[in-house]
């Protein structure tokens, strides 16, 4: 008989790894698929990247609500992942369903609020010396509006092409975020081994050390 039992917050950030990886790949794939073949894949691919994006958001805010009675801060972190991955995916199927000038306001709109949200994000990490890459990209999406508005695109298509360009960009850097996390996961499993193991050795080669 199958046993449940509850999500803890280790089980959340074991995860965490694996969906960023695999969120990624998907992103890079699609976009790569609607930048060859723009006349066949380009809308589609942003419907499917919108798509994905929201269904990983909806785990993530799953997740997040799961553990919140465990860890808070970890469930705020999840779930402000959620938050930008949902806000992301609503973007990539209103881009396709909406005419050029709503395209443009929606992109500029998300480019600012989400850049400022990152950097408010990552602020409280900074201060533990943990979020500066987290605030370097939310001013990386600031700089970006900025540049989005005074290039100022004048026709749909460039548009989508540049919104899959983006999806690409950030589906690479989210799988390379993911092998980052979970390489630093094993190294700490590591040195928590080796410490284990040296507390055991000086214990058994110098008894008083544990009267210490």
């Amino acid at each position: 008989m199958m046993r449940f039992r509850p999500l803890t917050r280790h089980d959340a950030w074991h995860s965490i790894p694996q969906t960023l990886c695999m969120r990624g790949f998907g992103l890079v794939i699609l976009a790569a698929c609607g930048l060859v073949w723009p006349d066949l894949a380009l809308t589609m691919a942003l419907v499917d990247i919108g798509i994905i994006c929201l269904l990983f958001a909806l785990v993530d805010l799953f997740v997040a609500a799961a553990i919140r009675r465990e860890s808070t801060c970890s469930a705020r972190k999840i779930g402000a992942l959620g938050l930008l991955g949902s806000s992301f995916g609503a973007l990539g199927v209103v881009m396709v369903m909406t005419p050029l000038y709503w395209m443009r306001a929606a992109v500029a709109i998300w480019l600012v609020g989400s850049g400022a949200a990152i950097i408010l994000l990552g602020n409280p990490a900074s201060r533990r010396g943990s979020g500066g890459v987290i605030t370097q990209f939310g001013a990386l999406q600031l700089a970006l509006a900025f540049l989005f508005v005074m290039a100022h695109p004048s026709s749909s298509d460039l548009v989508l092409h540049t919104g899959l360009s983006y999806a690409g960009a950030l589906g690479a850097s989210q799988v390379v975020l993911g092998i980052a996390l979970r390489k630093g996961k094993g190294t700490r499993t590591v040195d928590l081994g080796q410490l284990a193991t040296s507390q055991l050795t000086d214990s058994v080669t110098d008894p008083t050390a544990q009267l210490t």
